[in-house]
């Protein structure tokens, strides 16, 4: 059952995703790797991990049209990167560079100085929305206001509501 918010990260780059995509369409179950660049935990995950059994859905914008959704996922895992054992580390690390080697690895910008890197999404399902829809058909949790179609640089999230998210996405 899904979780009974969803999250939508604005600015994702493509390539990312169509690597992702790319395993997916074959092993649709298989689980990889989203690295939102923030110095903040996402609470309402880190506070009810989701997990195979209870995922959340994400929706995704991408950086050269930030004012439409153009992926869904659903995201069955967090974990804070800062926090992870090392030997967790090292396997994720192993995975993202077999099945993503445009990510980078398992990066902790935290440790560069040149800013933190928390969040850690495990994804699973992703699927390129044909035609894309506008991230104003989504509801924020907080407020209830429509997101804004006026975001002119990637980064950040927002908890949408999840009532919104099925009439959008038909």
């Amino acid at each position: 059952m899904l979780k009974p918010v969803a999250l939508f990260i604005n600015g994702v780059f493509d390539t990312v995703l169509q690597e992702i995509l790319e395993v997916q369409s074959v092993l649709p179950e298989q689980i990889m790797f989203l690295q939102p660049f923030s110095g903040s935990a996402m609470t309402v995950l880190r506070d009810d991990p989701p997990a195979i059994d209870a995922p959340m859905r994400l929706f995704v914008s991408i950086t050269i049209d930030l004012a439409n959704v153009h992926y869904e996922a659903e995201i069955v895992g967090w974990e804070d990167k800062r926090t992870m054992p090392e030997a967790k580390k090292q396997v994720v690390k192993r995975l993202i560079d077999l099945l993503q080697p445009d990510e980078g690895g398992l990066y902790d910008a935290s440790k560069g100085g040149t800013g933190e890197s928390v969040n850690l999404l495990y994804v699973r399902r992703l699927r390129k929305l044909e035609p894309p829809f506008s991230v104003s058909q989504l509801q924020k949790v907080r407020g209830g206001e429509p997101l804004s179609t006026g975001r002119t640089t990637a980064g950040g999230w927002s908890y949408v509501q999840p009532e919104m998210l099925a009439q959008a996405a038909t």
